[in-house]
């Protein structure tokens, strides 16, 4: 069984103060606490110390947790690190977002320190099961060149949560608020990786998804619109047709599958 007392914790929180009781309790129990500040400093630090687990708290400066769970996620180096986040409000669409982007377990901060201590314990143990085959498969991740990583991982978790959130308005300003970015470099930071404008990448994104439902599903067309992130039918019809030269229902039946 793994020996969770030698395990390496990385504590991410803007006030170390506000956590001061939680991590002397860490460091009576630990052989090894790392700190973090904020989120860019902490997806750093986990790609440079690996630690065994992250504990975080929610809301960080700038990048909110879910966002930093996908950027972290991105990254082959630090994608199989569990995180487990500390919020100050018990809010259920929170705790929702943080699961859904990957995080092991989402801790109300007025819980007694000694149930965190274990709940750690606890995905330490679940770490240490997992770690052989992430052993295995370590030698076949592609190992890219530090100073490519920040831009790559950063249009990488962009997209991801693009493909995941179709639905909502995805303006270039929403989407760099959200990384923690201006809109300037996150589109300079598309080009170069994509060759496409965030906007570009959000339409064609959009019209495949589309092209896709109306081919492999009965959803009505208007379904199929809000799907794809268009409120108005006539706005995603001139889209649809623009992109791909035919309207949705024309589209639907030259290419409809059985189902």
């Amino acid at each position: 069984m793994y020996a969770t007392s030698d395990a390496h914790i990385l504590v991410i929180a803007p006030e170390p103060a506000g956590v001061s009781e939680l991590t002397a309790l860490l460091r009576s129990c630990f052989s090894r606490i790392s700190f973090a500040l904020n989120a860019q400093q902490g997806l750093a630090r986990c790609q440079s110390l690996r630690p065994d687990i992250v504990l975080s708290e929610y809301e960080l400066p700038r990048l909110r947790g879910d966002m930093f769970m996908r950027m972290l996620r991105a990254n082959p180096l630090t994608a199989a690190i569990p995180v487990l986040f500390l919020s100050s409000v018990a809010c259920a669409e929170s705790e929702l977002q943080a699961l859904r982007s990957g995080a092991r377990d989402f801790i109300f901060n007025k819980t007694d320190e000694k149930l965190v201590v274990e709940r750690l314990r606890l995905h330490l143990n679940l770490r240490e099961a997992d770690r052989e085959k992430e052993l295995g498969q370590e030698s076949d991740n592609i190992i890219r060149r530090e100073e490519d990583l920040p831009r790559n991982l950063m249009v990488e978790a962009v997209q991801q949560y693009i493909r995941d959130n179709l639905s909502e308005p995805l303006s270039a300003e929403y989407l760099a608020a959200l990384f923690g970015a201006s809109e300037r470099r996150l589109n300079d930071e598309f080009k170069q990786t994509t060759g496409l404008t965030v906007h570009d990448f959000v339409r064609s994104t959009r019209m495949r998804h589309a092209m896709t439902l109306l081919s492999q599903t009965d959803l009505a067309v208007t379904s199929v619109a809000a799907e794809s992130g268009y409120i108005n039918p006539a706005n995603f019809a001139t889209a649809f047709r623009q992109y791909s030269g035919f309207s949705p229902s024309i589209y639907r039946r030259r290419h409809r599958t059985k189902l």
